[in-house]
């Protein structure tokens, strides 16, 4: 059984839902298993509530992966991944910064993205 592992700094711009608690992600390092089709990620991150560093251990699935992936090779520092992991499934969009920094703020809509 072979194992690569795949590391990437470029993952700054990715905010993850994730068991009901929102992350700013620092980074992400996967590594694949060959043979045993599991994919299990580490996602660098701090909490947004009160700025906590974890470590979160993640299976993925194989279409999470290639959208790390194709992210990471985009290199545009405006872009943000919105992702949100619950159990093997996932729902994800790409957001610009920009754009978001410039919407009005309603101060009664909830506090959170995903």
């Amino acid at each position: 059984m072979e194992s690569s592992e795949v590391k990437s700094k470029k993952s700054r711009n990715v905010i993850l839902s994730y068991n009901n608690k929102l992350y700013f992600v620092n980074g992400v390092n996967v590594q694949i298993e060959e043979g045993v089709g599991k994919i299990n990620a580490v996602f660098h991150a701090k909490r947004a509530i009160d700025d906590e560093s974890q470590d979160l251990d993640i299976e993925i699935n194989q279409g999470l992966y290639d959208i790390l992936l194709e992210y990471a090779k985009l290199d545009k520092l405006d872009l943000i991944l919105v992702l949100r992991i619950e159990g093997l499934s996932n729902k994800w969009c790409l957001m610009s910064e920009d754009w978001m920094k410039n919407q009005p703020t309603n101060l009664e809509a909830p506090g959170y993205v995903v």
